[in-house]
């Protein structure tokens, strides 16, 4: 893809320059002696070194100088500080031109003074130019390094939320080993020396003594098994305190919600109902902040596959209409790392869906 060109004021000042050298040349040929042909070549050199090297406009001020002090020996050059005003002016630097300017009213003539607003005005706008366009790039790279800025935020954030998952999972998987040691290690230990009494016994030709250690066994292991059971219940997610928190978030809700759920929600994950939750909470929470709605509805659709959120209001504050910041954005991305989907749209009202797969 070729790259687009693009009109700079810099290449506008040089394109300008090279056509004033053109014109003035054209205007002293009949004129032009050996004075006025080395001032020429003069004032080429001082305005192409500008091109090459980044000078003060304040040393122009001494090239002008020297071509001023000339003019006052050889007035019929007098168009060549036309070009100085125009670099003053393009440099915004306008009181280095009163020395080009009253050069030109005390050596030139009426037609020539016209030179002073023909260089001023263009030079200046030039600069205006340059200064727009300066405040433009630098406020472009000010807004990338923003968005760079939020884009390593955000991957913090989902870092932290990896990071927070997984020790979660740690602190869940240290909870299942205290209630299985404490419920379930003392009763089969001693199930198991049990047994291992019942071999020697047998062997020794006790074997009602045997007999008694098997039913000592078997009581071992039914208690083991029943607090077994009791430990799956304590591990076991309370889908019913989920679903309670979620509910219990609409009704308490600033705003009234006309709500509908369609579908098992607890057969959906425990993690999905949690973020779930988490996602509904920030979306309420944006209602608050850009919207004054009088009708609000919430609807939760779970299925075999899938649960899905569509959450709708009215009343979206006119100076807030743009979409909505940071809060969703990392919603989003929360939801895109469980390979959920979120879309939004505004018109007259402000709707958002969020779909959670349910991994079989």
């Amino acid at each position: 893809m070729r790259n687009r060109f693009t009109l700079r004021p810099l290449y506008a000042y040089r394109a300008l320059i090279v056509l004033q050298f053109a014109l003035l040349l054209a205007y002293l040929v009949p004129v032009l002696d050996a004075s006025g042909f080395m001032l020429y070549l003069f004032v080429v050199f001082s305005m192409t070194l500008r091109w090459r090297f980044p000078i003060a406009p304040s040393y122009m001020l001494l090239d002008c100088a020297v071509v001023a002090t000339t003019i006052a020996f050889f007035p019929s050059n007098t168009p060549f500080l036309a070009l100085y005003i125009f670099y003053f002016s393009y440099n915004n630097r306008m009181p280095y031109s009163l020395l080009p300017i009253a050069t030109i009213f005390l050596f030139a003539t009426s037609s020539i003074q016209y030179l002073i607003v023909l260089m001023i005005v263009p030079g200046y706008m030039l600069y205006l130019w340059q200064d727009e366009t300066t405040l433009v790039r630098r406020e472009s790279d000010d807004l990338r390094q923003k968005i760079h800025h939020m884009e390593q935020t955000e991957a913090h954030l989902l870092q932290d939320y990896h990071d927070a998952g997984r020790i979660s999972q740690l602190t869940e998987r240290q909870r299942i080993a205290e209630i299985l040691h404490d419920n379930l290690g003392h009763e089969l230990t001693a199930a198991h020396l049990t047994v291992k009494a019942i071999g020697t016994l047998l062997a020794s030709d006790q074997p009602q003594k045997a007999l008694q250690f098997q039913q000592k066994a078997e009581e071992r292991l039914n208690t083991a098994l029943t607090q077994l059971k009791t430990a799956v219940r304590q591990i076991e997610p309370d889908n019913d305190s989920d679903i309670r928190k979620i509910t219990s978030l609409l009704e308490n809700f600033v705003y009234p919600i006309h709500f509908s759920q369609t579908g098992d929600l607890s057969q959906a994950p425990p993690h999905l109902r949690q973020l779930m939750y988490i996602s509904l909470k920030e979306a309420l929470t944006n209602i608050t902040k850009h919207a004054r709605p009088t009708t609000t509805s919430a609807s939760i659709e779970c299925t075999q596959s899938i649960v899905r959120l569509v959450l709708e209001n009215d009343g979206i504050i006119p100076s807030q209409s743009a979409p909505p910041g940071n809060g969703l954005r990392y919603m989003r991305k929360r939801i895109e790392t469980v390979h959920g989907s979120m879309s939004t749209s505004w018109d007259k009202t402000f709707k958002i869906i969020i779909i959670l797969p349910i991994q079989g």
